[in-house]
């Protein structure tokens, strides 16, 4: 049963993104983020390295990556997986290409032995990018619900764009509006870096800064805070 479950919301969460060459970094329209609980890292590492290496599923030059999510609050979320597609086409071949894979099948089996459990699945799309993020294998990321997009997204961009003169300001800064999942979220926003010192340097000095009280005077009630994670990426590929 837990495999069939896993496979189930995997094969809802799973999406494509075509890499090409360019100097710039070319987000993706789409995000679909697979949270789960691996008790056993490296083998859960090994059975998603294995699978985006198949030759039939490595072609296809997917972008993905598993993350490690710590400091959330919650025991029941462990790990990540996440996929990236700019069309609903490319999520349609994906959708084909994986519901028919003897190597998602087998995936599916070899996290199930490692003990993995799903436990909630969204698909979000970037609203807001500053920076590039490439390589800034650190992220924090903040959740909330968000009751006045508008004011709030007109915030964040100015803080966002602000942010990067601070020591501390990360490489990338994005704004996700999650699109499926329910509950009481409906954005997130992430900074990544190049060091999780650099994370928790962030962590301790943004608060303090203009921008922050700029932005938090500007956007006033119009979100409130759900939870604040870390992440750290442990496997990437085809990163665009």
């Amino acid at each position: 049963m837990k495999k069939n479950i896993l496979t189930i919301i995997f094969l809802s969460s799973t999406f494509v993104l075509m890499a090409d060459d360019h100097t710039e970094p070319n987000y993706s329209k789409f995000q679909a983020n697979y949270f789960f609980n691996c008790p056993n890292e490296p083998a859960c590492g090994a059975a998603f390295d294995k699978m985006m290496n198949n030759p039939d599923i490595k072609e296809q030059n997917f972008e993905a990556a598993l993350s490690r999510i710590t400091l959330q609050g919650n025991t029941n979320i462990t790990h990540s997986i996440n996929f990236y597609y700019k069309s609903a086409e490319r999520f349609e071949a994906a959708e084909k290409l994986f519901s028919s894979s003897p190597a998602f099948g087998v995936f599916s089996q070899e996290m199930a032995a490692a003990g993995a459990e799903p436990y909630y699945n969204n698909l979000t799309s970037y609203l807001i990018t500053e920076g590039d993020g490439r390589g800034a294998n650190y992220g924090v990321t903040f959740v909330s619900d968000v009751n006045d997009p508008i004011v709030y997204f007109n915030a964040f961009k100015k803080m966002s764009s602000k942010m990067f003169k601070e020591s501390f300001g990360g490489e990338a800064y994005l704004l996700r509006q999650q699109l499926t999942g329910g509950g009481n979220v409906t954005h997130s926003v992430s900074v990544y870096f190049d060091s999780s010192s650099g994370a928790l340097d962030f962590l301790a000095n943004y608060i303090n800064t203009p921008q922050f009280g700029e932005f938090i005077e500007e956007a006033g009630d119009t979100f409130t805070p759900v939870r604040t994670y870390m992440e750290q990426a442990l496997l990437q590929y085809n990163p665009d």
